[in-house]
């Protein structure tokens, strides 16, 4: 498996497509498609602004097909991770501007934005494709990542591989467990799935967190750190991150019986207008918008608990 293959570039750029055209829908003209969206788009000039988590290597591959896809118009690309991102649309929002056309990181990102009123209730007809599960009312689905435990296997013997992640609660793992500080996706698949209690899962967690988790910012740096062997696990590691350098002989390998997988999605920015209007309005969660079950809930409880 490559890191992102033909047809993975190709679903990226055609769900870039569905939200850049929804940058024009939401002005007060009649549907259209993507070929007259990007007539209007060219007359209107400018360029295409793409806030997301695009690695170098994808947006590489994306963004120039999308400008050969659709010539005349240019993309500019700021990449960083999903709460920067987050952080950075709205302060912006805060000083009366929207910069950002596209937005492209983890589904519960979006959300954050959404519940600000910065992203853009609407999809374009082409949306339709997309079965229900992979699209929402302001979103579409670009790809699934998972989240799995993985090892150095010059530092984990075949013999002592994990079979369960309930395993690294032994205090053989300590002070060998690396892990994304942020990546609380294990705890709610914990508390909501597997056990359906957030006392047990918090009980298990706790008991992790005694084997000293050395925690490091950035799922690729994790991922090169447990090359190295700078720990001998990781508790949070993407798989499109192992794999590629499994493939290239690096020391590596993950567990196949529990992962947590991810939706990654797009949504277009608000206009201006609306924008400043949404965020003057709210500085807190609106009631009723639609939520990620349980992650407030346990994260809540998480931090009560710790």
């Amino acid at each position: 498996m490559r890191l992102i293959g033909q047809a993975a570039v190709r679903k990226l750029l055609r769900c870039i497509i569905f939200s850049a055209a929804t940058v024009i829908y939401s002005l007060p003209v009649n549907a259209q498609s993507v070929e007259e969206t990007y007539q209007r788009a060219l007359k209107e000039g400018g360029a295409l602004n793409v806030y997301g988590t695009l690695t170098p290597d994808t947006a590489a591959k994306v963004l120039p097909l999308f400008e050969k896809r659709f010539p005349g118009l240019k993309t500019v690309n700021t990449g960083a991770s999903s709460d920067k991102i987050v952080a950075r649309v709205i302060s912006e929002a805060r000083g009366g501007r929207t910069i950002g056309d596209v937005f492209h990181m983890n589904l519960e990102n979006i959300m954050q934005l959404h519940e600000q009123g910065l992203v853009l209730e609407k999809l374009p007809a082409e949306a339709d494709v997309f079965p229900n599960h992979l699209k929402g009312s302001y979103w579409i689905a670009t790809r699934f990542n998972t989240l799995v435990a993985a090892w150095n296997t010059q530092l984990v013997s075949k013999s002592d591989e994990p079979k369960s992640f309930e395993e690294f609660a032994d205090t053989k793992w300590k002070g060998k467990l690396l892990a994304e500080p942020r990546d609380a996706e294990f705890l709610i698949a914990f508390a909501e799935q597997r056990y359906k209690s957030s006392d047990k899962a918090i009980e298990l967690f706790k008991k992790i967190a005694a084997n000293n988790v050395e925690f490091h910012s950035g799922h690729p740096q994790l991922a090169e750190l447990l090359t190295a062997g700078q720990g001998a696990v990781c508790l949070t590691c993407y798989t499109h991150h192992l794999l590629p350098r499994m493939q290239k002989g690096a020391p590596l390998n993950y567990m196949r019986s529990f992962g947590v997988g991810l939706i990654r999605g797009a949504g277009a920015g608000e206009s201006e207008s609306r924008a400043r209007r949404g965020y003057r309005a709210q500085n807190r969660l609106r009631p009723g918008r639609e939520r990620i079950p349980g992650v407030l809930q346990v994260r809540t409880a998480l931090e009560a608990d710790l």
